[in-house]
């Protein structure tokens, strides 16, 4: 710490060699304003005196040789000018420039100096060249301003309206003033060696200084000896002392805590009574030593830290004093207070899991049980503390629960073992438990114990069994459905192939002979006979529809749809149906089989009810807005349309909207067998109709697929969009 008399004479050389430095930047300030004056009127009687000279060579020239060419005098003031230049009369930035406006351009005259192009002409509103511009402006004077190459210049110009031309003289500013900074520094780098010399001067030959400086390093050695908080409390209980660990945990300079009270500004309120009950048995005499206190410290930040302090009472000269030592404890305490919560809170969630969880020594005893467990196994927890794992173990599971065991203390790059076994409970009775195993290494890497969590799967197992016997016995259902409903379908067609047989062998062999009445009748016994072969052959196709496995695979919808239509295009042609697709179909994973089939069923139905003129059909994709991972496919038509008491009735199975052969007749089986398909894809149809307007089916497709499988679907027809709530 040093005293007023060290700070005075540091204060004094530092005053000192400030105020010479600014002595000497305001007498290089003077300067430099001088050499700008005078290299300013150096300029200015150049280009005056150059201007003069051109006007009176010019003058001259005009009355001794009147018949003189232009180009004759362009090539005197050319030799003019680079004989001036030759001279080089000021600076090595210095330039005396020539130039003319043609134009709205500034030509520079070439010279000796530059070569015809290295001085480009300037636009005259660009902001470069400004003493030139001023020069042919028509004005005359000095500026400091940009020059033809971007530079900062000093320059005096002058224009000569008898030629139109600009002259210019010009220096670099940055010329100018190097000298200047240069002198500015090293003014600046003298003066801080001077007061650098003084004060090591005044520190290392003033006798004085130095045995107090000594002096106070010695005393401060002794109380940063230690990494440990020391304090120097007087005979008040005021702060004389504090050594570097003190003042970095008080976080205030030594200066700054010197005088405070120990007890009413460093303890905190709630332990100020212990703390000052401590001090006055110290101070009195009552107590040579205290230990082991731990006090609430109050930091000059206003944070709160924990110390164990200690204190001893020693003797001088003004009476007791104390001195006390204090160690950081905060960040011991609330890594305790850490480990007491995470124990906590793992006592609890050791506990109260919903799965059971023991603790296993290397030798299969169980060391630590939660409750969970207890009720699965039906032991109490000092029951099952007595017993070892292989004891709750199922013989026929202990075997290679065993190996697995071994397996995992064996190698170390093992570290969990998962397998599904039976515990034998209190009772006898067998329990299928989901066992997982993990091991804990000591830092040697030898096991210290096993961590088991048992769940109890002995519901899954009994429903995994009785489902097992319901897909044996469906297998099997379905398959004695399926030889019934072939059987029944080829028992069925056979007689009814017969029928539609004779009732037309009777029709061409027997027709002119039989009343209207019985040819009508024989037609009648025909068509339904045909019916009944459809109806069989729809019904064979929709229950296999349920059953059969999807063949998955990428199909295009663009060639899937031109397949359909081929095959329809006799129907198309003879309807006069106009089908478009707006845009191209996506690809996308399905059973193209099936899929073909719900197309076909889907474009045949919008041919077959529509009694327009011009018939159309579209079809397409759409990708709604909130979601636009997902294609909705449509096919839509300007048919009859649907009513909206029938929407709900269309997908039903023989359900028709139209009695007897209207529209072409048929069963009714189309569209609950598309609804089918789709359901298979996981998927979901729905239409919307405006009876006489027309209808758009509606579908969408989950795919089943590894990784992406198409990017972009189409959009539908800007009519349909408008129809479309998506």
């Amino acid at each position: 710490m040093r005293s007023d008399k060290q700070k005075a004479a540091v204060l004094s050389v530092s005053v000192l060699g400030a105020a010479l430095t600014l002595l000497t930047i305001l007498t290089l300030c003077l300067l430099y304003r001088t050499s700008l004056r005078m290299e300013t009127q150096r300029l200015e009687e150049l280009v005056h005196s150059q201007a003069a000279l051109i006007e009176e060579f010019t003058r001259i020239a005009a009355k001794n040789y009147p018949d003189y060419t232009g180009s004759t005098l362009e090539a005197a003031v050319t030799s003019v000018f680079n004989a001036h230049i030759r001279k080089e009369c000021f600076g090595a930035t210095g330039e005396f420039l020539i130039a003319r406006l043609e134009g709205d351009q500034i030509v520079f005259w070439p010279g000796r100096q530059h070569s015809a192009d290295s001085i480009k002409p300037i636009p005259m509103q660009s902001q470069l060249a400004e003493p030139m511009r001023q020069a042919l402006s028509g004005r005359s004077g000095t500026v400091v301003g940009i020059d033809y190459r971007g530079q900062t210049v000093l320059a005096a110009y002058h224009h000569l309206p008898t030629l139109g031309l600009g002259l210019v003289a010009k220096i670099d500013i940055a010329e100018m003033r190097t000298p200047f900074f240069r002198a500015a520094a090293e003014a600046g780098a003298a003066a801080l060696l001077l007061i650098g010399i003084g004060m090591a001067v005044l520190l290392r030959f003033n006798p004085f200084l130095r045995r107090l400086e000594e002096e106070r390093l010695r005393a401060q050695s002794y109380l940063d000896l230690t990494g440990i908080m020391i304090v120097l409390l007087d005979c008040g209980g005021r702060i004389q002392s504090v050594n570097r660990k003190g003042c970095e945990l008080l976080g205030a300079a030594q200066d700054e805590l010197a005088g405070l009270f120990w007890v009413n500004h460093c303890i905190h309120p709630a332990d100020r009574d212990a703390a000052e009950e401590a001090l006055r048995l110290l101070l009195s005499g009552e107590a040579e030593q205290i230990d082991g206190m731990e006090f609430h410290l109050c930091t000059m930040c206003g944070e709160e830290r924990i110390i164990e302090w200690s204190g001893r009472a020693v003797r001088c000269r003004q009476g007791r004093r104390v001195i006390s030592a204090g160690t950081d404890i905060t960040e011991r305490k609330r890594i305790e207070r850490c480990l007491q919560e995470a124990k906590e809170e793992f006592q609890a969630t050791f506990e109260q899991a919903a799965v059971g969880i023991g603790q296993v020594n290397p030798e299969g005893r169980w060391l630590r049980v939660n409750r969970k467990l207890c009720l699965i196994l039906g032991w109490s927890a000092d029951e099952l503390l007595a017993l070892r794992i292989q004891d709750v173990t199922h013989p026929a599971h202990l075997e290679r629960s065993m190996a697995k065991a071994k397996e995992l203390s064996a190698n170390p790059a093992l570290s969990i073992y998962q397998m599904e076994k039976q515990y034998l409970r209190k009772d006898g009775s067998a329990v299928w438990i989901n066992h997982t195993v993990s091991l804990v290494r000591d830092e040697q890497g030898k096991p210290k114990y096993y961590i088991s969590v048992i769940e109890d799967i002995q519901k899954r197992k009994e429903m995994e069994d009785a489902l097992r016997d319901r897909t044996e016995l469906l297998v099997r259902s379905n398959k004695e459905l399926d030889d019934f409903a072939y059987i029944a379908s080829h028992d069925l067609k056979e007689p009814l192939r017969g029928i539609m047989s004779y009732s037309t062998f009777l029709l061409e062999d027997y027709g002119e002979q039989f009343g209207g009445e019985v040819r009508d009748r024989l037609r009648t016994i025909g068509d339904l006979a045909g019916r009944l072969s459809t109806l069989t052959d729809d019904l064979l196709t929709f229950s296999r529809v349920g059953r059969l496995e999807l063949a998955r695979r990428q199909v295009d919808l663009n060639v899937l749809v031109e397949d359909v239509l081929a095959t329809l295009r006799v129907t198309l042609e003879r309807e006069n149906v106009w089908v478009r697709i707006p845009k191209s179909l996506p690809t996308v994973v399905c059973d193209a089989v099936r899929m073909r089939e719900v197309y076909y069923n889907l474009i045949s139905n919008a041919v077959k009810y529509n009694d327009k003129p011009e018939k159309w059909v579209e079809i397409g994709a759409l990708r709604p807005w909130n979601d636009p991972e997902r294609s909705v496919f449509y096919v839509c038509d300007n048919g009859i349309g649907i009513r909206d008491k029938h929407m709900d009735k269309v997908f039903t199975m023989f359900k028709r909207l139209h009695s007897g052969n209207k529209f072409g007749g048929g069963t009714g089986a189309g569209l609950a067998i598309v609804k089918k398909i789709i359901e298979r894809h996981e998927g979901h149809i729905w239409l919307e109709s405006a009876e006489g307007e027309g209808s758009i089916f509606f579908f969408t497709i989950v795919q089943r697929h590894e990784g992406q499988i198409w990017q972009e679907g189409a959009g539908g027809a800007s009519a349909l969009q408008r129809r479309n709530p998506l």
